[in-house]
C-alpha cells in the first residue's frame, strides 16, 4: 500500500481511499480538493548531484507534504516525481494556501548530508469537487490539466481549475 522510496501510499492504494472520500463528498454535498505537484527539473538535480541525492530530495518532498496536510487527509506517489493529494472537507481556498505552503517549503531546499543545500522547485495543480464533476478521475484530470499549465508557464507555480478553466498563480 506504500511506496518503497517514499513512505507515501502507492497510487493504488490512494485511489481506494479516495475513491471512497470521493463518494462521501459528492453524497454529503461535502468540500473535496485534490492537489497534483511534480517536482520540477529531477534529471537536472540526478545529473548534477547523482540519484541518490535525487531520491533525498523526493523523500524530502515526500516530508513536506506530511508536515503540511491534516491526519485525514491523503497523500500518495503517483509516479516518477509527481504526488498526488486529496483534502477532506476542503474548499479551492484553503487547498490554494496548502499548495502555496509546500511550493515555499519545498523552495526552502533541502540540505544532503555532505552540508550541501539543493533547492529545486514544485508546480502545484489544484482542482476542487463542483456539480460538474461527476467522477474522481474528473477531478484528477482538471488538477493535472492545471498542473501542465503550471510546468508550462514557468514552473514552481500553482494553478487551479477555475470555473471551467485552469487559471494560474505565481
Amino acid at each position: 500500500i506504500s511506496d518503497p522510496l517514499t513512505g507515501l501510499y502507492n497510487r493504488r492504494h490512494f485511489f481506494e481511499l479516495a475513491s471512497k472520500e470521493f463518494y462521501r463528498a459528492r453524497r454529503y454535498g461535502k468540500n473535496l480538493s485534490l492537489v497534483m505537484l511534480d517536482l520540477d527539473d529531477l534529471k537536472m538535480i540526478n545529473d548534477t548531484y547523482g540519484h541518490l541525492v535525487g531520491d533525498q530530495m523526493l523523500i524530502f518532498v515526500a516530508g513536506q507534504c506530511h508536515r503540511q496536510l491534516r491526519k485525514a487527509d491523503l497523500a500518495a506517489r503517483f509516479g516518477g516525481a509527481e504526488f498526488i493529494l486529496l483534502l477532506p472537507e476542503t474548499g479551492l481556498d484553503q487547498a490554494m494556501q496548502v499548495a502555496w505552503r509546500l511550493r515555499d517549503a519545498v523552495a526552502r531546499g533541502m540540505t544532503t548530508e555532505q552540508g550541501v543545500v539543493v533547492v529545486s522547485g514544485v508546480s502545484l495543480g489544484v482542482s476542487a469537487i463542483d456539480p460538474a464533476c461527476k467522477t474522481l478521475e474528473l477531478m484528477v484530470n482538471r488538477a493535472d490539466q492545471a498542473l501542465y499549465t503550471a510546468k508550462a508557464s514557468g514552473k514552481n507555480r500553482v494553478c487551479a481549475w477555475v470555473d471551467g478553466q485552469v487559471r494560474s498563480f505565481a
